[in-house]
Order: structure tokens, then sequence, then C-alpha cells
């Protein structure tokens, strides 16, 4: 026979379960958000033109950054020589997947909404140095 659990043993169980759940779905973040970033969170400044401006296409789709800033941005930034909408580094961010030198691919899909918002934000930022 199943055991009853009171109204707060249960939340503190959901909560927990939750948070187990949030901590494997995201092993790349170990910051919590807006707690402080850490060197979990990728290095934009090493992103390409190309991917820089797939990920803020993905990030607009996604109504992750102003899109009046945004859509200014990616205008000038898609306009540089070095950005191809058929380059394999546009392709990739277009997914959300951020492509940085020297460390693994960061995968914006899989990150906390928070984390995403973030990220996008400093994409956006960086996209603007690059113009």
């Amino acid at each position: 026979m199943p055991r009853s659990l009171s109204p707060s043993s249960f939340r503190l169980s959901l909560l927990a379960l939750c948070g187990a759940v949030a901590a494997g779905a995201s092993t790349q973040i170990q910051a919590q958000i807006p707690g402080g970033l850490t060197s979990a969170l990728p290095d934009v400044a090493s992103t390409g033109a190309g991917n820089a401006a797939g990920v803020l296409s993905y990030c607009m789709k996604q109504k992750l950054v102003d899109s009046v800033e945004g859509n200014s941005v990616y205008g000038l930034l898609a306009k540089k020589p070095e950005v191809a909408e058929q380059s394999d580094a546009f392709k990739t961010g277009s997914t959300g997947t951020l492509l940085s030198s020297g460390s693994a691919p960061f995968s914006l899909d899989k990150a906390p909404k928070s984390v995403r918002k973030t990220v996008c934000n400093m994409v956006l930022k960086q996209s603007r140095s690059l113009l």
C-alpha cells in the first residue's frame, strides 16, 4: 500500500527531484543565474562572426534578445564578407550551438532559459564588437 506524504514533504521531494534533473540536464552550467557567472559559460569572445550571426538569429527566433537591437546588429553583421548564411558555422549557430575556440560546443537548447538569455545577450554584445 503506497505511503502518503504530507504536502510539505511532497514539495521538498519534488524540489529535490527537479534539482537533480536540472543538474543532470545541464552539466556545462555550474553557475546559478543570477547568482553569478563562472567559467562554465562559453567564451563568446572567441566566437567567429559567422557562428555569432547564426546564434544571434537563433536568439531572436527564441525571443531571448531585444528584437529591435538584435535585428539591427544581425543585419549589419550579415553584410560582412566573412558571414555566409550557407556556412557550417552559421548553420550550427542557427541551431543554438555556440562554437568558441578552445572549448566544446555550447548548446543553448540544453541550458535553462535564464542562462540562454544571458548567453544570447553576451553574443549580442560580442556581435556589436565585430561590426
